[in-house]
């Protein structure tokens, strides 16, 4: 459509500005000639209104009065072509329009009012013409890059590509890009935003470089409306990889599938690299719950298993700060987690678990928000202060040694006890196993290469014990 200041420029009108030439860039949308007194009775927004002033007071203080109606009236301009007898415009008036960019234009009386809504028509049967033929275009590029990748990413490089558009798409909560910009944004560059309807959460930021293709708020709304159908069905996918995903993380705690044999599957979720279980108490002060929790933008790329008890949030997902520090953030301040060791099929999920609540008992204690189990060693030698604690200590020293145990025949645990409880004496010890003191010095090594922990030094000695007297708080170890 045109503005105000192609009207101006157009030589055969003859317009010249009287006042308000800051409103230039004003789009017109129609033109309307009126005469009354009350002219924005009979206008729309964008109404270029066209008269003779013989509606136009004759006092200043009524003239600022009247301008100020047309104004908020939200008309982009009015034309004034007087005749003889129409009140001529005061300084006041014209003081006025340039204090609220209102363009006041002079005409000569022998302006054709119908030459210039003619003008003005034609303008807007044009921009609904182009609009019209921009939304096909719109909707053929969308279509092709529909057909040229399944990738959202790659079809919006497309889409810019064939536009001439810098795009970016942003999560309202975190302001985090789902999307970025592939072209640096200068600062003093206008970006267009419009939010993407549905649950995504998301706001779509357009900067044209080349073309006036997205000035109107119409062809924006169409390509966020679009997005949003896209988004919403990623977020379908995303509900129902998270289902899956929880029926796996049962699976593994009922142990109808071992951890080592779910890797494949853990892989192909994005969960790559050492793995932790957390236990999370949420403060519920975020904008997230623990049904929505997936749609956060760090878990697009990759899908942790989530379970939950009464009290409590699990959750599998690599050992990575910024996952973490995200999951704090969107569950709210004051947000708990409790980190376990890296899972591997010697340690087991189920001690994985009893490892993350542990460090979750132990963080009530503490300023802190996270706390990994790795950083309890030394304080869990003051001993277990529950059975749950018992049986992650018991877990976290003596897990592979009970695994070892299942398929061999060497009463390793045994073996450990009773070293310690004679002081480590190697005669003392054999005798008591009734075996040589060269398989005693076999069985300690073995200990020691399942556990990483050698049972002849102080540090091992204090573990060990600390270990075995949890070991018998849960009973699966006798007083020898």
């Amino acid at each position: 459509m045109i503005t105000i200041d192609e009207l101006v420029k157009n030589n055969n009108l003859g317009l010249t500005f009287k006042s308000g030439r800051s409103g230039g860039k004003r789009i017109v949308k129609w033109a309307h000639a009126v005469d009354l007194p009350d002219p924005w009775h009979w206008i729309s927004p964008g109404t270029l209104v066209m008269t003779t002033g013989g509606g136009l007071p004759i006092e200043p203080i009524e003239q600022i009065e009247w301008l100020r109606q047309l104004a908020e009236a939200q008309a982009s301009a009015i034309v004034i072509a007087p005749r003889d007898f129409s009140p001529s415009i005061t300084q006041e008036m014209l003081d006025e329009a340039s204090d609220l960019g209102f363009p006041i234009l002079g005409a000569s009386f022998d302006l054709e009012f119908l030459r210039l809504a003619r003008l003005v028509i034609e303008s807007v049967l044009q921009a609904q013409r182009d609009r019209f033929d921009a939304g096909n275009k719109l909707f053929q590029v969308y279509t092709d890059a529909l057909w040229e990748s399944s990738q959202l990413d790659e079809r919006l490089q497309i889409i810019e590509q064939k536009l001439s558009l810098n795009l970016q798409i942003l999560d309202n909560e975190t302001l985090t890009p789902i999307f970025n910009f592939n072209f640096p944004v200068p600062k003093d560059n206008i970006t267009y935003s419009v939010k993407i309807p549905g649950r995504t959460q998301t706001t779509l930021n357009i900067i044209n470089k080349e073309s006036r293709f997205f000035d109107e708020t119409f062809l924006p709304r169409i390509l966020a409306g679009l997005l949003s159908i896209e988004l919403e069905r990623e977020m379908i996918d995303r509900d129902g990889i998270r289902e899956e995903g929880e029926a796996l993380f049962d699976d593994l705690l009922n142990g109808e599938i071992e951890f080592g044999a779910a890797k494949i599957m853990l892989e192909r979720r994005g969960l790559l690299g050492k793995l932790v279980t957390i236990a999370i108490i949420p403060s519920n002060k975020g904008s997230r719950q623990y049904t929505n929790i997936h749609h956060i933008p760090e878990f697009y790329k990759i899908y942790p298993l989530f379970s939950r008890d009464e009290n409590r949030i699990f959750a599998v997902l690599p050992d990575d700060s910024n996952l973490l520090n995200a999951l704090i953030n969107c569950f709210g301040k004051g947000t708990k987690i409790g980190i376990s060791s890296p899972i591997t099929a010697m340690l087991g999920f189920k001690e994985s678990i009893f490892q993350s609540c542990l460090a979750l008992g132990r963080i009530k204690e503490s300023q802190t928000d996270l706390i990994h189990y790795n950083h309890l060693d030394l304080e869990l030698a003051l001993g277990p202060k529950t059975v749950a604690e018992a049986r992650a200590v018991v877990g976290h020293y003596f897990g592979r040694i009970l695994e070892y145990e299942q398929t061999n025949s060497l009463p390793l645990l045994k073996t450990l006890a009773v070293f310690l409880k004679y002081d480590g004496n190697w005669k003392v010890t054999a005798s008591k196993l009734d075996i040589h003191r060269q398989t005693l010095v076999y069985r300690l090594k073995v200990i020691e290469e399942l556990t990483g922990i050698k049972p002849t030094t102080s540090l091992g000695i204090t573990r060990f014990w600390i270990a075995l007297e949890a070991a018998k708080i849960i009973g699966i170890l006798k007083d020898y």
